[in-house]
């Protein structure tokens, strides 16, 4: 099944550390960029949770937030340097009798002393929360996988749609193809009978000349080419997931294929069939930007 680019996704649980809740967005990108906001306590899994988001995701740049209600994964501890606050205390009592100071020797001026107090975070073991963490990630992935197939069989109908007028714009040309040839070969030699007058003319050469301008205006091998490319993109809606780099590259081609229609015809209206076919395409490579 086809899946877009765009989703999201959350969920929430219980665990030892406190309520987790996960949110995870995902957006358009080349390639998979993903990004974390991760507590301290779960920075230990960082690596892991990426390697199960991309066993869901294979393009897109993913944004994951995690957040503890109430955790108890990341405790304090606060040590106070006994020695150095006498080592302070000594100080204080020396700069009193020095300067003859009768302020007394209080608790501010400690907690204003540098490096007497000093915080330090307490560490556990997380890996046996990890058990409870990874359903809780898995399901916020999921919903969000939910969502980007939703949003992928959307873009599939509309896709198949423009591809299905881009076959009958081609079929058109297809047929008219010959009798537009015809047309010109006739026009052409009219051109040079009126041109040449009177003079003689070899007619072998001259039906050589409009058989070899006739052919460089042939476009059969485009239209083939052309109706291969779009039968592929036919199969690769209905096959796999990840196949937007190839629509990509099918795009590419088959505006190539066009183009070289276009410079090869000088017909006015398989010119205005080409460019409803360019208008069908640009709104199908808008539409691939968002395929994963």
């Amino acid at each position: 099944m086809l899946k877009s680019m765009t989703g999201f996704g959350k969920s929430e649980g219980q665990t030892s550390l406190g309520k987790l809740y996960v949110e995870i967005r995902s957006v358009n990108h080349r390639y998979c960029d993903i990004n974390l906001r991760l507590p301290k306590s779960l920075m230990v899994f960082e690596n892991r949770i990426k390697e199960t988001i991309r066993s869901f995701v294979s393009r897109g740049r993913i944004d994951a937030v995690f957040k503890f209600e109430n955790t108890t994964g990341e405790k304090v501890q606060l040590f106070v340097d006994l020695f150095l606050a006498d080592e302070y205390y000594k100080a204080f009592q020396i700069l009193k009798e020095k300067f003859n100071l009768k302020d007394d020797i209080n608790l501010q001026m400690f907690l204003a002393s540098k490096d007497l107090i000093t915080v330090k975070e307490e560490t556990i073991d997380m890996e046996p929360y990890w058990e409870e963490i990874i359903p809780i990630v898995k399901r916020s992935i999921e919903e969000m996988d939910i969502m980007k197939k939703k949003e992928g069989e959307f873009l599939a109908k509309d896709i198949e749609k423009r591809l299905e007028e881009i076959g009958r714009e081609l079929s058109i040309i297809k047929n008219q193809f010959p009798f537009r040839i015809e047309a010109y070969q006739n026009r052409l030699r009219e051109r040079i009978k009126k041109l040449l007058d009177d003079l003689e003319l070899d007619k072998y050469r001259f039906e050589q000349e409009v058989a070899i301008l006739a052919e460089r205006m042939d476009i059969t091998e485009e239209i083939v080419r052309t109706e291969s490319h779009l039968s592929q993109f036919l199969n690769l809606l209905e096959g796999g997931e990840s196949v937007g780099r190839k629509m990509d590259f099918l795009i590419q081609e088959i505006y190539r294929e066009i183009n070289t229609i276009s410079s090869k015809i000088n017909d006015a209206e398989i010119s205005q069939r080409v460019v409803k076919i360019k208008t069908e395409l640009e709104k199908i490579r808008e539409q691939v930007q968002n395929i994963e």
